[in-house]
């Protein structure tokens, strides 16, 4: 198959991605209004934080390459695009998610659930990589499969 994206592409895309999660748990931290779920909803933006770092080192670390197929196909480009689309965040707001949030096990269920979308995010891009660069995105879902560890730890720990 081709080579369409490069490591470095996909890696500044999950830079994007993880900066408007962060963004968004920070905006729902500011409308919440029980305290509870306000000190959880600032560790989620704390961790969000994180991998922003996380992922910017790894970006940062990959070589800038300009690998483009002499024709992109379009239905292939539209497909890719419907994948880059923020489907979970086009559909919850924030002033949603803290309504839907009223006790943690939504919070966690829609925290995780984002988590994944990351995942098939990174996973829809790996037939359209070098080898080289597929071990990179594979660094990137590796990462969002530590974090919904974490959260399913953390929800086990609150006995949600």
């Amino acid at each position: 198959m081709t080579t369409v994206f490069t490591a470095r592409e996909i890696a500044e895309a999950a830079v994007e991605k993880e900066m408007k999660r962060r963004d968004f748990y920070a905006n729902v931290t500011k409308l919440s209004t029980n305290p509870e779920m306000t000190k959880l909803f600032e560790f989620l933006t704390a961790e969000e934080d994180r991998h922003v770092a996380t992922f910017v080192k790894l970006r940062d670390g990959v070589p800038v390459e300009e690998v483009r197929p002499e024709e992109y196909d379009a239905d292939m480009e539209a497909y890719m695009d419907s994948v880059v689309e923020d489907r979970l965040y086009s559909k919850i707001g924030s002033e949603d998610f803290v309504q839907k949030a009223i006790d943690a096990k939504d919070v966690f269920r829609l925290a995780i659930a984002l988590e994944k979308d990351a995942i098939l995010f990174f996973w829809e891009f790996l037939p359209y990589v070098n080898d080289k660069d597929k071990e990179v995105v594979k660094t990137l879902m590796d990462e969002e499969k530590g974090h919904i560890r974490m959260l399913w730890k953390l929800k086990q720990e609150l006995g949600q």
